[in-house]
């Protein structure tokens, strides 16, 4: 099975990765206040949310070289490296001036005195923009093997150079920093895998083509993207210092059930795409990711329900400890979540986008449940969980009564010639 072995190779290399960036929490869970942990993880989720465009570019960066690589043009690969590099370096630097002028309300709002830990999120904003130039095109083109080193030593060299900050006696500014530069390093590094499409010839590009596609994935991984992240911002709004450092750690270890299964929705693209300018039947490998994905989420699931209070000690110590009741509501909203992004996934592979508009408004349906329902760490996670399960519920019945017809529709052409048949 082709989506099995691509995504174990994603797997194992997204592991390393996650394994890391899991460690890099848990070292600074227990070498920070719970305040500065909770400040952290709130400016990261901000810097997730400033961000949203890249998911965005690097889904259509993927969709058409995925497209280029069916039809073997070379030409068209180089002309759409040579136009993103372009057009996202100079997107990079507007969004990224831009954000430095508000810096101060963005402090204001989560209450964080300390400028320079915001401004350090700008670093990491234009790295961001800039990597994803590089992962689309290697996941269009299906070389996971860089694909999956690209995004798993962002997880290492996190880990490093935390660990470097801690012992030069840099804390809160030092574990952003640590944060920020991986992507850039990780861009430079990519690149040589991609050398041979900045030289060669390239030719015009069609670029109203790619603006009708990229608008409606722009809206939903800008959706996707707020709806994984959003709470934490609004919790440091909401709930005092110490409840939003408790959070962020139940969300750290929670979030594992979104990133477990990543592998299977970067896997799912690419071959989609493949599978769908070929007119082959793109729902088995839907299926096959679904059930994989069911799979590890439950597997998670059990252990945060068996086992919280022992995970929680382990990792982040003691002082966490009182946090450790919730991790399963939270596990069970990020479960939701990774099923979503497969079907996200599954659906703009095939430039479906009719989806989106469920997106948006389970976005505006999580900020109005969490600014109702925000007397405390249980009231906003199960708030969130249940919009997360509803929005899910909702699009896995929209993709399989598609499937539905789908199949019938090959039925009945592959009877009709017999049915028609007088001989």
């Amino acid at each position: 099975m082709a989506i099995v072995r691509n995504a174990s190779i994603l797997f194992v290399c997204t592991m390393a990765g996650n394994i890391a960036n899991y460690c890099f929490q848990f070292i600074m869970g227990r070498h920070l206040s719970i305040e500065d942990f909770g400040t952290m993880n709130a400016l990261l989720s901000v810097s997730t949310s400033i961000t949203l465009p890249t998911g965005a570019v690097m889904i259509v960066i993927a969709k058409y070289a995925s497209t280029y690589k069916v039809r073997d043009d070379s030409n068209a690969m180089s002309a759409l490296y040579s136009m993103a590099l372009r057009k996202v370096t100079a997107a990079a630097g507007l969004v990224t001036g831009a954000f430095v002028l508000v810096s101060g309300l963005v402090g204001s709002y989560m209450n964080i005195t300390d400028t320079a830990a915001v401004l350090i999120l700008a670093v990491g904003i234009f790295g961001s923009f800039m990597l994803t130039v590089n992962l689309g095109m290697l996941q269009g083109m299906q070389r996971f093997y860089y694909l999956g080193a690209g995004i798993g030593l962002g997880g290492v060299l996190r880990l490093a150079l935390g660990g470097a900050a801690l012992v030069l006696g840099y804390r809160l500014n030092g574990a952003l920093a640590a944060t920020v530069l991986p992507s850039l390093l990780i861009f430079a590094l990519t690149v040589p895998a991609l050398s041979v499409h900045l030289s060669g010839k390239t030719k015009s590009f069609r670029h109203e083509r790619l603006l009708s596609y990229s608008i409606p994935v722009l809206i939903a991984s800008s959706a996707f993207a707020f709806l994984s992240n959003v709470d934490l911002v609004m919790v440091k709004h909401y709930l005092t210092p110490r409840e939003a450092g408790l959070y962020a750690s139940v969300a750290v270890l929670g979030k594992t059930m979104l990133y477990l299964p990543s592998s299977f929705a970067l896997a799912v693209f690419p071959m989609v795409s493949e599978a769908y300018l070929q007119d082959g039947d793109s729902y088995k490998i839907l299926d096959k990711s679904l059930l994989c994905t069911a799979l590890i989420c439950a597997a998670g699931l059990a252990v945060f329900a068996l086992f919280p209070e022992l995970i929680m000690r382990m990792l982040f110590g003691s002082r966490f400890a009182g946090a450790s009741g919730f991790l399963k509501y939270y596990g069970v909203a990020m479960a939701s979540m990774a099923v979503l992004s497969i079907i996200m996934s599954f659906n703009l592979a095939r430039g479906r986008t009719g989806f989106i508009y469920s997106l948006a408004g389970g976005a505006a349906l999580t900020v109005a449940a969490i600014s109702v329902f925000h007397g405390g760490i249980l009231e906003v996670m199960v708030a969130t969980a249940l919009v997360f399960a509803a929005l899910t519920s909702f699009n896995l019945w929209l993709v399989y009564r598609e499937k539905r017809v789908f199949y019938r529709k090959r039925s009945y052409a592959f009877v009709k010639p017999e049915a028609g048949n007088t001989d």
